[in-house]
């Protein structure tokens, strides 16, 4: 890498990671469809021919997915979308729930859970992550451990890449997972490990 590609990329990385933050206001505005992609693709888009994402999983099972609410995103539906990773494509899967129902499974007053144009959910086949690391810890659960890690190297690259499509993110983890299955339409196997809500910021 050339000394000064290195250095503006290096100062890049450490600018964004310094002014990552949580921003809950945004306006009514729709954001761009091909931002969207840009960040789930970014996220858990196959990023090689090995089938590598761009967020590190053990043993490369990839037991985490996401599903979309889409509400105000330019070329799309509202709907709920469940994002491919190998061809980088939403499928529909779903109605948005009706206004003040997925407020309602939050754990705490996070209106932004309404107010966002889009929310991603991450979730996880936890019993398939169970299965695989189940002999690595005497009570089986190790498997728990690899997809919060994993889970919370997804957030970290949706925040970044707010910052780089000058959009606002933030997750949100105090929710009524039960609540919020019998809500979405999530696939099978799967259950929610966090939402992040997304929008463009209010001046």
């Amino acid at each position: 890498m050339a000394g000064k590609s290195y250095e503006q990329e290096r100062t890049l990385l450490y600018s964004l990671i310094a002014r990552r933050r949580s921003v809950r206001d945004y306006d009514d505005s729709a954001i761009q469809h091909q931002v969207l992609m840009r960040m789930l693709d970014g996220a858990q888009g196959v990023t090689n021919h090995d089938g590598g994402r761009g967020a590190p999983s053990a043993h490369a099972l990839h037991p985490l997915g996401l599903t979309v609410i889409v509400r105000r995103v330019q070329e799309m539906a509202p709907a709920i979308y469940g994002f491919d990773p190998d061809s980088r494509q939403l499928n529909h899967r779903g109605e948005v729930p009706a206004a003040g129902r997925l407020l309602q499974v939050s754990l705490a007053d996070d209106v932004w859970l309404e107010s966002a144009a889009a929310v991603i959910v991450i979730t996880a086949d936890h019993e398939r992550a169970l299965r695989h690391f189940a002999d690595q810890q005497p009570d089986g659960q190790r498997g728990a451990r690899y997809i919060d890690v994993e889970a919370g190297a997804v957030a970290q690259s949706l925040y970044l890449a707010t910052l780089v499509e000058g959009l606002g993110g933030v997750l949100v983890m105090g929710v009524d997972d039960q609540a919020l299955a019998r809500l979405l339409p999530l696939p099978p196997g799967h259950r929610a490990v966090a939402l992040f809500c997304l929008g463009q910021c209010q001046s």
